[in-house]
């Protein structure tokens, strides 16, 4: 029962990274209303952020642009303010138009 108890902080955080579970540091919400602050978003949606492994978590979202606006630069900007604001450094953001 000793070890059991003892050991119950890493099962439980191991169990939360196989089941993909979104990381307890970052906020969902907070990601979506950032990116849905870049000039030319319309709308993001089917956003995921989960734990690959310890310390290194991923994402993956689809993001809406206006008519008229360039991607490929609000497509950069997206990769910026996820690798600074959030250091999610593993991310797939297909942009829609």
């Amino acid at each position: 029962m000793l070890i059991l108890k003892s050991a119950w902080g890493i099962i439980h955080h191991t169990v939360h990274i196989l089941m993909e579970g979104t990381p307890s540091s970052i906020n969902q919400t907070a990601v979506k209303e950032a990116l849905e602050r870049i000039d030319g978003v319309k709308d993001v949606h089917d956003l995921h952020i989960w734990t690959i492994t310890s310390g290194l978590d991923s994402m993956s979202c689809h993001i809406l642009v206006k008519d008229g606006w360039d991607c490929q630069q609000i497509l950069q900007q997206a990769i910026e303010l996820m690798e600074k604001e959030f250091t999610i450094h593993h991310r797939t953001i297909q942009v829609e138009n």
